[in-house]
C-alpha cells in the first residue's frame, strides 16, 4: 500500500508539474503551410526580403523564421521588422510594430527561430502584416539565406527587393496568445485534438484515459505478487498508453505511416498482396489527397490541417469523394503482410472515412503493444527473480518508454519487430535455464523468422537466442551431439516454417520483397562511413542514440527537449562502459580460475527451477545490446556502400532491445555493489524516469501538433 500511495502521489505531481510549465504561444487555427525545398539568394544589404502574411487569430505575439546559415558559418548582421499593412498599401510601407537586430552567428541553421516578440495585438485576426528581413552590414563575409517552399493555402508569395518570387513562400509564421502556464492552453489543445482525431480523442475521453493510466500505474505494485494479476494490469496499462498516444499523434503524422497504412488499405480494397503490381510506390487517390489535405509534408509547425469547422468539413467531404483503391500499396510493399493483415478488419470497420480508418488500424498496434507488455513480465521474472516489486517496476519502465509508446500507437510494422525482440530476450533467458529444450529451440527459430517477416534488421533477435541456448548447454554440461544438432535443426526448422515459407511463397507469386539496395554509387570507404557516423562531434550518434531511441516523434523531427536526450545518451555511455568493464573482469576471472573439483551437474528439472546467475543475466543483456548495435551499423554500412547515403539508421530500430537497455544499469549496479537492493532502487528510478519521459513526450506531441 505505501508503494501504491507513492505512485499515485508521484503521478499527480508529474502531471501537474508538466502542465505548470511556461505556456508560451500557440499557432493559429490556420497557418501557412509550406514544405521547405530551397533557399533564396544570400541576403544583400539594400535588397530586403519581404514575406506578407495574414494573421489567423487575435493576440499575435511573435514571428518565427527559418534561415540557412551554411552549417553555422554565416557572419553578418540582420534587421528583422514587422509592419502592419493597411488595405491598399504597398508591401512594408505600413507602421512598424516591432524590430530587432540579429547577428547571423546566433541564428540556428535550418531551425525554427523566434525573430520577433512583442506585446500581443488584441485584434490581429484577419489583418495583413509584412515581415521584413534586411542585411545591415556590407562586409565581405559569409551571408545567410532564407528557406522557402511552394506556398499552400493562405501562404503568400515572398518578395526580394520588391520583386515577387513566383511559386515561393518563406518559412515565416506568426504565433499567438502567450500564457503563463501550459494548462492555460490545454482546453484549446484538447479541442483541436478532437477535431480530426478518433472518438477516444474527445477531450473528456482523453482525460479519462489519462486518469485510467494513472490508476493502472498505482495498481501495478499491488498486482505484482501474482503473475496473472500483473499480466492483466500491465496489458491494460499498455492499452491505455496506446489509446492516449494513438489519439495524440495526428493521422499519417507518424514515421512512414502513409506507407504502412497504404499497405493495409491496398490489402483491404484490392484483396491481393501489393507486391504483385508494377506501381507499388503509388498511393490511392484518397490517401494521396489525405496527405496533402492534412499538410503532412509541410514543415513543423505548419504540418496541420485548419482547426476550423469549415476546414474540417471541407477536407472530410473532399476525401469522401476520392477512390481508396487504384494505388499500389505504397513504398512499404517490400515487407511481408503478416503485420498488416490483422489491421484489415479494423480498417474495414472505419467505413469510408479515411481518418477513422487510420485511427482504427492503429488499434492493431495498440493490441500488439499489450502482447509486448506481457513479454516484459516474463523478462522481468527472469532478470530480477524473487523480487516482485522490482519486476513490476521494470515492466512499467518498458511499457512507458516514450518511443515504445509511440511505435505501439501508429500504423507501422516496427511494432511487430519490437515484439519479436522482446520475445527473443524472453526465450533466450529461458533457454539459458535448460540443458535440453527442443520445444524452445523450435520457438526460437520461429521468433527469428517472425522478426524477419517484419524488417531485415530483426536478425538481431538471433543473438540473445543463440547465447541463451549456449549458456543453457554449458550450465547443464550438455555434451550429447544428438541433442545439440537436433536442437540446432529445430531452430532452422522454426525459421523455415516462418520466414522461409513466406520467402518461397513470395517467389512463387513474383512479389517484391526486401533486398540489399542496388549499387548506385562508387568510392565509399569504411573510413568515410565511420566519419559519417561518428565524426562532426558525434552528431549522428548523438541523434540516433540520444534522441531517436528515447523520444523523437512525428517524422523524427519532434524530439524531447534538452537536456533529456543528452541525459539518456550519457546513461547509455555509462552502461556501455560498465558492460565493457564487466566483460573484462569476467574474462579475467575465467582465465585465472584454478581447476576445481568436479561439481555435480544438477538434473534438468533442478536447473530449470534455479534462478539464472547474475553474470548470466548480465551476459544476455550485454549481447542483446551489442547485437542490435552491430546489426544496425552493419545494415548502415551496406546501405552506405551501395548508395553513398547515410540516412538509413534511426534509433527506433533498436527498440527491440529496449528491455536490455532498461535492465542493464540495475544489473550492473547489483553486480558491482554486491547488493540486490541497490539494483532494485535503480529499477524503480528507471521506471519513474520513463513515466516522466512518457508524459513529457505526450505533452511535446500535443504542443507540436495542436498548441
Amino acid at each position: 500500500m505505501p508503494a501504491a500511495l507513492a505512485v499515485a502521489l508521484g503521478f499527480v505531481l508529474v502531471v501537474v508539474g508538466l502542465l505548470a510549465l511556461p505556456g508560451g504561444k500557440v499557432v493559429g487555427d490556420t497557418t501557412t503551410n509550406i514544405r521547405i525545398s530551397s533557399v533564396l539568394p544570400d541576403l544583400v544589404a539594400g535588397k530586403p526580403v519581404v514575406q506578407p502574411f495574414v494573421a489567423s487569430n487575435d493576440r499575435l505575439a511573435a514571428v518565427y523564421a527559418t534561415f540557412g546559415t551554411y552549417a553555422g558559418s554565416a557572419r553578418c548582421e540582420l534587421r528583422v521588422s514587422l509592419h502592419a499593412r493597411p488595405a491598399g498599401a504597398a508591401p512594408a510601407s505600413g507602421p512598424t510594430i516591432a524590430t530587432h537586430d540579429w547577428s547571423c552567428a546566433v541564428l540556428p541553421d535550418t531551425g525554427r527561430f523566434e525573430v520577433l516578440r512583442f506585446a500581443p495585438i488584441a485584434d490581429s485576426a484577419g489583418k495583413s502584416y509584412d515581415v521584413v528581413v534586411d542585411r545591415l552590414d556590407h562586409a565581405d563575409a559569409q551571408s545567410v539565406a532564407m528557406w522557402v517552399g511552394k506556398p499552400k493555402g493562405d501562404a503568400l508569395e515572398v518578395l526580394v527587393d520588391g520583386v515577387p518570387q513566383a511559386g515561393l513562400s518563406a518559412e515565416v509564421r506568426g504565433e499567438y496568445d502567450p500564457e503563463p502556464h501550459r494548462w492555460d492552453h490545454m482546453a484549446q489543445t484538447l479541442q483541436r485534438l478532437a477535431a480530426y482525431g478518433p472518438s477516444w480523442g474527445n477531450a473528456g475521453v482523453f482525460v479519462g484515459v489519462l486518469l485510467v493510466l494513472g490508476v493502472l500505474l498505482v495498481l501495478t505494485p499491488v498486482a505484482s505478487r501474482s503473475t496473472r494479476n500483473l499480466v492483466v494490469v500491465v496489458a491494460l496499462l499498455a492499452i491505455a498508453r496506446g489509446l492516449l498516444w494513438s489519439a495524440a499523434v495526428p493521422a499519417l503524422e507518424a514515421m512512414d505511416e502513409p506507407a504502412h497504412f497504404g499497405y493495409v488499405q491496398y490489402l483491404a480494397e484490392e484483396h491481393q498482396f501489393p507486391g504483385q503490381v508494377d506501381n507499388h510506390e503509388v498511393f490511392s487517390p484518397r490517401l494521396t489527397a489525405g496527405i496533402a489535405a492534412l499538410n503532412v509534408e509541410s514543415t513543423t509547425p505548419g504540418d496541420r490541417p485548419p482547426f476550423t469547422a469549415a476546414g474540417e468539413a471541407r477536407i472530410t467531404a473532399e476525401l469522401a469523394t476520392l477512390s481508396p483503391g487504384g494505388g499500389g500499396g505504397g513504398p512499404g510493399t517490400m515487407y511481408a503482410p503478416f503485420y498488416y493483415l490483422p489491421a484489415v478488419p479494423f480498417y474495414d470497420a472505419g467505413g469510408g472515412d479515411l481518418l477513422t480508418q487510420v485511427a482504427l488500424a492503429r488499434l492493431w498496434s495498440v493490441l500488439l503493444g499489450a502482447a509486448a507488455a506481457v513479454l516484459l513480465v516474463l523478462i522481468g521474472r527472469q532478470l530480477f527473480p524473487g523480487r516482485s516489486g522490482v519486476q513490476a517496476a521494470f515492466v512499467v519502465a518498458g511499457v512507458m518508454q516514450p518511443m515504445v509508446a509511440h511505435q505501439f500507437a501508429i500504423v507501422n510494422n516496427d511494432g511487430w519487430v519490437i515484439t519479436a525482440g522482446f520475445a527473443a530476450l524472453a526465450v533466450g533467458l529461458e533457454l539459458a535455464r535448460r540443458s535440453r529444450a527442443p520445444g524452445l529451440a523450435l520457438l526460437a527459430g520461429a521468433v527469428i523468422g517472425a522478426g524477419l517477416l517484419g524488417k531485415p534488421f530483426a536478425i538481431a533477435c538471433a543473438v540473445p537466442l543463440a547465447v541463451g541456448w549456449l549458456v543453457g548447454k554449458i550450465r547443464g554440461r550438455q555434451r550429447s551431439v544428438g541433442v545439440l544438432l537436433g536442437e540446432v535443426g529445430l531452430v532452422v526448422l522454426g525459421v523455415l516454417l516462418t520466414y522461409g515459407a513466406w520467402t518461397a511463397t513470395a517467389a512463387r507469386l513474383h512479389l517484391t520483397t526486401s533486398e540489399v539496395p542496388a549499387q548506385r554509387a562508387t568510392g565509399q570507404t569504411v573510413a568515410g562511413f565511420l566519419d559519417a557516423q561518428f565524426g562532426h562531434g558525434l552528431d549522428s550518434a548523438k541523434n540516433i542514440w540520444g534522441a531517436q531511441l528515447w523520444g523523437d516523434f512525428g517524422w523524427v523531427r519532434i524530439p524531447l527537449p534538452q537536456p533529456v536526450p543528452t541525459v539518456f545518451l550519457a546513461i547509455e555511455a555509462m552502461l556501455l562502459v560498465g558492460l565493457l568493464v564487466w566483460a573484462v573482469l569476467a574474462i579475467r576471472g575465467l582465465v585465472g580460475r584454478r581447476p576445481a573439483v568436479a561439481e555435480a551437474v544438477p538434473d534438468a528439472d533442478a536447473l530449470r527451477k534455479m534462478p539464472l546467475p547474475l553474470d548470466a543475466r548480465i551476459l544476455l543483456v550485454a549481447v542483446t545490446i551489442a547485437g542490435i548495435i552491430g546489426t544496425l551499423y552493419a545494415a548502415g554500412w551496406l546501405y552506405y556502400a551501395a548508395t553513398g547515403m547515410n540516412d538509413l539508421l534511426q534509433g527506433r530500430y533498436a527498440l527491440l532491445a529496449i528491455p536490455a537497455f532498461l535492465a542493464g544499469p540495475a544489473l550492473l549496479v547489483e553486480r558491482f555493489a554486491h547488493r540486490e537492493r541497490a539494483g532494485g532502487v535503480m529499477v524503480v528510478v528507471t521506471a519513474a524516469g520513463m513515466v516522466l519521459a512518457n508524459l513529457l513526450g505526450l505533452l511535446v506531441v500535443l504542443e507540436a501538433f495542436y498548441g
